[in-house]
């Protein structure tokens, strides 16, 4: 017997969607809205002052501590009753008002009052147009009433010097105002 042949089984033909053009979408313009504008600003402007901050913190904590270490030495010096080196931190000014020699007479007169070292208990910085000063106040306790010593230090041409020591049995007349 002859085989008959299959019969093909014709696949619906499946035709391709033509490519329909969706209508085009007028274009607009992107403009930055003025809300979005406005925070924008903000934004800006408060990052700005926060940079402004913190780099005017991290400058004014440098500055003082400069100051604090020519204070410092100048408070080992009087321990030491060294006035030549306590005159060698001090400003053009004050090295024309004080010899090396009347500094250490003035320090071995309070020497009692300053044989142990001190402790520091205030600290001040004003700022004028001319510049910056810090002023230390220092507390002796070698004696039953303490002695207070108080330095002025001024930043000039770079620099921080001694401008001023003064010391006294009564801390309040030797606050800043």
């Amino acid at each position: 017997m002859s085989e008959a042949p299959e019969p093909e089984i014709s696949k619906p033909e499946v035709s391709e969607p033509s490519p329909r053009k969706l209508p085009a979408k007028p274009t607009r313009k992107q403009f930055i809205k003025p809300q979005e504008l406005v925070v924008a600003v903000i934004f800006i402007a408060v990052v700005a002052i926060l940079l402004a901050t913190l780099v005017n913190k991290l400058t004014f904590n440098h500055d003082v501590s400069n100051a604090r270490t020519v204070s410092n030495k100048v408070i080992a010096d009087i321990q030491k009753r060294n006035g030549a080196a306590i005159r060698s931190l001090g400003s053009p000014s004050f090295q024309k008002s004080y010899s090396a020699a009347s500094l250490t007479q003035g320090f071995k007169s309070v020497e009692i009052a300053t044989l142990k070292t001190p402790t520091p208990v205030q600290q001040t910085v004003v700022d004028t147009p001319s510049g910056r000063s810090v002023y230390f106040i220092y507390e002796y306790t070698a004696l039953k009433v303490p002695f207070y010593v108080r330095t002025s230090i001024r930043q000039e041409s770079g620099h921080w010097y001694l401008t001023s020591i003064v010391g006294n049995i009564n801390e309040s007349d030797l606050l800043i105002n």
